[in-house]
């Protein structure tokens, strides 16, 4: 004889509970797919293939300057996540 079966209140929790653990196991589902995607990267080569044309040189300064953006595009976006995090910090506190 099973006990769950009469525990009203854990058949509540899980009844509540499942929408939102099957959900975010579909987001873990989704996330891993795409970090096996993530992981096989980019070919730049094919994106600079008419800066190639110019020289290697050329195609080095296009690498650094793309390179440069986006360390700089991260740092910025990691700044506004930190500040983001400092706003909601002070309204607690102010709360």
């Amino acid at each position: 004889m099973n006990l769950d079966q009469f525990n009203p209140f854990k058949n509540l929790i899980d009844n509540i509970f499942s929408f939102p653990e099957s959900f975010l196991r579909l987001i873990q589902e989704k996330l891993n797919g795409a970090g096996t995607l993530v992981a096989q990267g980019i070919n730049i080569n094919a994106w600079l293939s008419p800066v190639g044309l110019l020289g290697p040189t050329w195609v080095t300064v296009v690498k650094s300057i793309l390179l440069g953006s986006s360390i700089v595009l991260t740092i910025w976006i990691c700044k506004r996540i930190f500040a983001l995090y400092m706003e909601f910090k002070q309204g607690v506190k102010w709360w």
